[in-house]
């Protein structure tokens, strides 16, 4: 075997450690007290962070984990969508008929029909038993927390996101590097599954869903408007129900107190 094939081996060994380190972790923990966030960090070591987090306790009062597996943002923001619309019948049937006019809008830009369909249908049954008052919050979150499951409803996610970037191509397409076309782009970092959320994803998903989001960073140098926190959209008039904490590479939900 050559370096060449042993560094390969090497690095698909790290991988599926890595992979199955992640599958120990439920893809959708329970609510925990926020100050187990400030544990995470040493006052002395990470002053910054250690600061910040206590900060953010003033604020917030719970944390919701979510599995760090390229899918976290997406993921995070459909739970945070879920439990408004677990609290509020009205807003879930509004969330309920957005998503069941994605799939027309789908297919319109050039989806394929038969998985298209199959991703709506399988999302917006599930989606009705929530809004019907057919299943029970321990059932809820088992199906977030069964892979198969949960995953179908994350691609559901993923391919509005594209959608929606794809509707909107021209304020889009100019913000993409490296000569790729809008619809690459989609396809690669969009639509593939256990791919990490960029701006763009974050955009579109938020537009498609019709939910505002406020994400709260630990580095402010990693917020797009150098603050601590940042609301998409950047216009919108009120405090977003869904609150997100990123740290490098990850978020999950949070909570007011």
């Amino acid at each position: 075997m050559t370096d060449a094939e042993n560094e390969i081996e090497l690095q698909d060994q790290q991988f599926k450690q890595i992979e199955n380190e992640q599958k120990m972790f439920p893809l959708v923990a329970d609510r925990l007290p926020f100050d187990l966030v400030i544990l995470d960090y040493d006052a002395e070591t990470s002053p910054d962070y250690y600061n910040k987090a206590k900060e953010l306790a003033n604020t917030y009062g719970e944390i919701r984990q979510i599995r760090g597996d390229g899918n976290c943002f997406y993921r995070a923001v459909f739970v945070g969508i879920l439990e408004v619309c677990m609290k509020n019948e009205e807003k879930a049937k509004q969330f309920l008929e957005t998503c069941l006019g994605w799939n027309d809008r789908l297919l319109k830009l050039g989806f394929p029909d038969w998985t298209t369909n199959d991703f709506c249908e399988v999302f917006t049954d599930w989606f009705k038993k929530v809004v019907n008052k057919e299943t029970t919050s321990e059932k809820i979150f088992d199906d977030l927390n069964d892979d198969s499951q949960s995953n179908y409803l994350i691609i559901f996610m993923r391919l509005i996101t594209s959608g929606y970037l794809k509707e909107h191509s021209e304020d889009y397409a100019p913000f993409i590097d490296d000569g790729r076309s809008l619809a690459d782009y989609c396809s690669t970092e969009i639509e593939a599954m256990w791919k990490d959320a960029d701006h763009l994803g974050i955009s579109g998903l938020v537009l498609a869903t019709g939910y505002n989001i406020r994400i709260e960073y630990m580095d402010r140098t990693a917020a797009p408007n150098g603050g601590w926190h940042y609301d998409i959209p950047a216009d919108c008039n009120e405090t977003p129900e869904i609150s997100l904490l990123y740290r490098p590479g990850h978020y999950d939900i949070i909570y007011h107190k």
